[in-house]
């Protein structure tokens, strides 16, 4: 039971790294570190983007594995956080088994932020990204309204389980159509606008971690990460191409 558990915590732990867009990496060794934590021998483990294989041996010899598939990701860089916190407390000796998985599972539980409050953060985001591209105090006002037009449509799109090339789309039609709206109401510089609302969007830390697991050499996870980063700022700026031409 508790070789169980322990392959349980390790799994839940991998799972929830890879779903909060965590590097490969960083999910198999805290998986091989906190099932060398509990007792478990030679553990193997092999990941990528979309799920993972985790095998270990307890001491008598019987052999255990978890296989998981990962359908859906997301940015939550403080949850990557608090599962580390996690597993240095189960390498250090501080968390067994039953605390580890309790505590992960508490974790997933926990409410993601607020929508309101992610608008406002995307607002501002794209408010100062239009400044960085020339524009002014109106034009930081007009990308702050139409990034957080964009906020509001990428969630609802998100809880209809919408596919992510459609949310992509989405996502630069509404911050192009918005800004379109916005310059024909009140004037100002539409080059900015649109990039400062569109910014926020753009898959930064997906291309980071396509760089960082083909340096380390995950290919297979690099090269899915590189076009899966590729393909969204394509589907964005296809969206945006839409809203103009229409």
């Amino acid at each position: 039971m508790q070789a169980q558990l322990a392959m349980d915590a390790a799994s839940l732990a991998a799972q929830t790294i890879l779903e909060c867009s965590g590097e490969i990496y960083r999910a198999e060794e805290t998986a091989i570190r906190m099932c060398e934590a509990f007792g478990l021998l030679r553990t193997e483990i092999i990941c990528f983007p979309t799920g993972f294989t985790l095998h270990a041996l307890t001491d008598d010899g019987q052999s255990l594995t978890r296989i998981k598939r990962v359908k859906e990701r997301s940015i939550q860089l403080q949850t990557l956080d608090d599962v580390n916190s996690i597993s240095r407390a189960s390498a250090e000796g501080r968390m067994d088994a039953a605390q580890a998985f309790s505590s992960l599972h508490a974790l997933r539980e926990t409410p993601v932020p607020r929508t309101r409050m992610k608008v406002l953060a995307f607002a501002v985001s794209a408010g100062f990204f239009s400044v960085m591209f020339g524009g002014r105090l109106l034009e930081f006002f007009l990308a702050a309204v139409a990034g957080a037009l964009v906020q509001c449509v990428s969630p609802l799109l998100s809880r209809l389980r919408a596919p992510a090339t459609l949310i992509s789309i989405a996502g630069g039609f509404t911050a192009s159509a918005a800004t379109l709206a916005l310059i024909t109401l009140f004037g100002g510089n539409q080059e900015p606008v649109i990039t400062g609302a569109i910014m926020p969007l753009l898959p930064g830390l997906a291309a980071t971690n396509a760089l960082r697991d083909t340096m380390r050499g995950d290919l297979v996870s690099g090269m899915a990460r590189t076009t899966e980063a590729l393909l969204s700022a394509v589907l964005i700026a296809a969206g945006v191409a839409i809203a103009l031409m229409l």
